[in-house]
C-alpha cells in the first residue's frame, strides 16, 4: 500500500463516521419496528446491521479518545460516540490509560476492575457475568470501583455523569418516541429491542477483549507484556465471520498496543508483526472461557 493510499483512507474515516451514526439513528428508528413484525427472527436484524454498526462505533470511540481522526473534533465525538452506544466517557476516559500501561496484568483496571479476585467461587461468578454480560457488566463494576479509589474518585464528576445520562435519554429516548409516533411501536417493543441489541453489541465487543486478553495475565515490563496479547487467526468461517462483524479488532490487537501512536486499525494485514506475536484460532479460545468458568487463571513468564 502506498503512502497516497494510507492517507487517502485515513482523510476518508471522518466520513465514514459521521455516516455510520447516521445509518445507526436509522437503525434505531425502524428496530422496534422490525422486532414487532419479526419477533424471534428479528434476532438476525440486531446482527447485523445492528451489531456491526455498533462495533464499528465503539471502534471509532475508541480511535477518538485515541486521537487517530483527521480534521475533526475527537475530544467532541468521542462523547458523542460512548452516548449512541450507552457508555459513560468518563468511565472509559479514567480507565483505558491503565489499559495501556498495566496491559495484562491485574492493575488494569479497565480489564480488571476489582483486581485480582482470589476466592475462587467469586472469581468463577465474576467471570460467567462477564462472559454473559461482556461490557455492560465490566464498565458498570469499574465505576463503582473507581467511585471507591482514593485517587481516581477525584477525576469522576457527578455533573459529567448527570449530562452523560442525560444526553443518553435524550439522544434513544427521542429516537424510540419518533419510532412509536411515526410507526405506531409500543413502549415494550423499544425497550426490549434496544436491550437485546445493547447485550448482543456488549456481549460481541468484550468476547474481542476476551479473545486479546482474557484470562491473561503476564509477568515482565510492558513490551514483554504487548507482545503477549493474542490475536485472532483469520483461518476459519467462524473467525472470518467474527473478524467481519467486528471491523477486524481482534485481528492484530498486539500491533495497537506496542504501536498505540500509530493509526493502524483501517489498514489490516498490511503491516509487519513480530515472529512471537500470538495468534489464536476459536477452539483455543473456548478453552480459555473453560478455564474461566473453571477458575484457572493462565500467567505467563516470557523468558
Amino acid at each position: 500500500m502506498t503512502a497516497i493510499n494510507t492517507i487517502s483512507i485515513v482523510e476518508k474515516q471522518p466520513t465514514k463516521l459521521i455516516s455510520t451514526v447516521a445509518v445507526w439513528l436509522i437503525y434505531l428508528f425502524f428496530l422496534p419496528y422490525v422486532y414487532a413484525y419479526l419477533n424471534i427472527f428479528s434476532l438476525l436484524f440486531m446482527l447485523f446491521p445492528g451489531v456491526y454498526l455498533l462495533c464499528l462505533l465503539a471502534q471509532f470511540m475508541h480511535e477518538c479518545w485515541h486521537e487517530y481522526l483527521p480534521h475533526i473534533n475527537n475530544k467532541r465525538f468521542y462523547l458523542i460516540l460512548s452516548w449512541l452506544i450507552l457508555l459513560d466517557p468518563q468511565t472509559f476516559d479514567i480507565v483505558h490509560p491503565y489499559h495501556h500501561s498495566q496491559v495484562n496484568t491485574y492493575n488494569d483496571i479497565e480489564f480488571h476492575p476489582l483486581g485480582e479476585i482470589k476466592n475462587k467461587s467469586l472469581r468463577i461468578i465474576y467471570n460467567f457475568l462477564e462472559i454473559c454480560f461482556g461490557n455492560i457488566f465490566v464498565l458498570i463494576v469499574a465505576s463503582f470501583q473507581i467511585s471507591r479509589h482514593p485517587k481516581l474518585k477525584q477525576q469522576y464528576c457527578f455533573k459529567k455523569l448527570i449530562i452523560s445520562i442525560l444526553m443518553r435519554i435524550i439522544i434513544w429516548g427521542g429516537v424510540g418516541y419518533t419510532s412509536h409516533l411515526l410507526l405506531g411501536v409500543t413502549t415494550g417493543q423499544i425497550l426490549i429491542s434496544y436491550f437485546i441489541t445493547c447485550w448482543m453489541g456488549s456481549f460481541m465487543v468484550h468476547h474481542c477483549e476476551l479473545i486479546e486478553h482474557g484470562n491473561l495475565i503476564v509477568e515482565g515490563n510492558l513490551k514483554e507484556r504487548n507482545l503477549q496479547t493474542r490475536n485472532l487467526k483469520p483461518s476459519g468461517i467462524l473467525e472470518r465471520f467474527f473478524l467481519f462483524i467486528t471491523h477486524n479488532h481482534c485481528l492484530e490487537h498486539s500491533l495497537h498496543h506496542s504501536m498505540s501512536n500509530i493509526y493502524t486499525r483501517p489498514f489490516p494485514q498490511t503491516n509487519l508483526l513480530p515472529e512471537r506475536t500470538v495468534y489464536i484460532s476459536f477452539p483455543e479460545y473456548l478453552v480459555i472461557l473453560k478455564d474461566m468458568l473453571r477458575g484457572k487463571c493462565l500467567v505467563v513468564n516470557p523468558e
